[in-house]
């Protein structure tokens, strides 16, 4: 329900510093499936011991990766395709469509493949069911705010082929719009099969690890 509110409240906030408004178009539907690919990369933990379903049943490891990105792909994959399309249409920029929609695939699919592998692999200590979403409780040491900000930075950083790209579609030549879709499907396709990949053969090896930490924290 937060992600919607990010973008409006970061654009609003660049305006007044005077930021141009053709340079503020690239950004709500980048930045709402950069939060979406995000929010996913502390799930296991937040199961509690509904984990236990999965490692009882015997699920596969990638099955039990697939599954938990199937929310996040059905929303994600028409945000981008129809905020594309809207952003080219506001801001009267259809050369850039390819380039809309390489950013925001990149950034989303990238992100899911990350919060794959972090979830699996890094877990951290996550709100218990029925507890007020303000009662997040203490990791040790530093590795909440540490896998956090991880996450959230190589996801970023995967989009800067895209955006260099990009920015040679808007000064150079429009063509450079169609590598930047290329380069964003590419990258982010390649993280998303890799990330469900290497996260569930960490599930695999990890369940019963991973069960007792869902249960204690």
């Amino acid at each position: 329900a937060v992600i919607p509110v990010v973008p409006v409240v970061m654009l609003v906030a660049l305006m007044v510093a005077g930021v141009p408004v053709p340079l503020l178009a690239w950004l709500p539907v980048p930045i709402m499936c950069l939060f979406l690919g995000w929010t996913a990369h502390n799930d296991v933990a937040h199961d509690s011991t509904a984990f236990w379903i999965h490692v009882s049943s015997s699920v596969s490891g990638r099955a039990d990766r697939w599954g938990r990105l199937a929310p996040a792909l059905m929303i994600g994959v028409p945000l981008v395709l129809v905020g594309s399309v809207a952003t080219s249409v506001v801001f009267g920029n259809f050369e850039a469509l390819p380039a809309f929609i390489g950013l925001s695939a990149c950034v989303l699919l990238f992100g899911l493949g990350v919060s794959s592998v972090i979830s699996a692999a890094f877990p951290y200590p996550a709100v218990h069911p029925g507890a007020s979403p303000f009662a997040q409780p203490q990791a040790a040491g530093a590795t909440g705010s540490v896998v956090q900000s991880l996450s959230f930075s190589v996801t970023l950083l995967s989009a800067t082929p895209v955006a260099i790209f990009a920015f040679l579609g808007e000064t150079e030549s429009a063509a450079w719009h169609f590598a930047a879709l290329a380069a964003g499907l590419l990258i982010g396709l390649g993280a998303l099969v890799g990330g469900v990949y290497w996260g569930g053969r960490i599930v695999y090896k990890r369940a019963p690890e991973l069960l007792e930490f869902a249960r204690r924290n």
